[in-house]
């Protein structure tokens, strides 16, 4: 028996088992690429943040409260919305704004954008949660970042400040220190300094100097 006969298909049959093979080659590539393009659209997609996207924000009063804490409806804005009882306000959080460090240079950085918010007010409450016997991370380098702009300000300049501040028990320190450092800046970019309330039920004094200021 010649095998050879049995292993060796004619010419054209080769050819034509060649092209089956590119066809089934080149559909298996085609449904491997529809099936990526599924699974990335099952992927949830990246939403830009107000970092990136938003316009500088337009208040609709004169009253900014600046929220620094890391959660926009935590402890700390509870206590501004309870400072600001009855008072019409606009609220800032900050942590929607990407501020780079002091030293940096970046074209996505926004702090023009939170004192073109600061400029349309004229009162300014800035409320911290306590975090390591301070301020939060994000008050501070936003500090720090006024000390490289020309003085005066005028987006703070002339502007009323309260400051609050909300932790479990802060030290004596605590309370003494973070005032002071407020009061410095204020005086430092020509605001008036109203004073602050260190805990959530120390609001009172504060809320009558506030209202006589209104």
């Amino acid at each position: 028996m010649d095998t050879e006969a049995f292993t060796t298909l004619p010419k054209g049959a080769c050819t034509m088992k060649k092209m089956l093979t590119l066809l089934v080659l080149a559909v298996f590539l085609l449904s491997a690429a529809g099936c990526g393009s599924a699974q990335e659209a099952d992927v949830p997609a990246q939403h830009a943040t107000a970092n990136a996207q938003s316009a500088p924000p337009a208040l609709k009063t004169k009253v900014l409260f600046i929220n620094t804490s890391r959660d926009p409806n935590g402890n700390t804005y509870k206590m501004g919305e309870a400072f600001l009882a009855g008072v019409p306000h606009d609220t800032l959080f900050l942590n929607d704004y990407k501020i780079y460090q002091l030293g940096q240079h970046y074209d996505d950085d926004r702090l023009t954008d939170v004192l073109a918010a600061t400029e349309q007010a004229d009162t300014i409450v800035i409320g911290t949660p306590v975090y390591w016997h301070t301020m939060s991370g994000t008050l501070k380098t936003f500090i720090d970042r006024l000390y490289e702009l020309d003085k005066p300000v005028k987006a703070l300049s002339g502007k009323k400040l309260y400051f609050l501040m909300q932790g479990a028990a802060p030290s004596a320190e605590t309370k003494e220190q973070l005032p002071f450092i407020m009061s410095r800046v204020a005086a430092q970019y020509d605001m008036e300094y109203m004073g602050a309330a260190t805990a959530p039920d120390d609001l009172t004094a504060l809320q009558a100097i506030l209202q006589s200021n209104l």
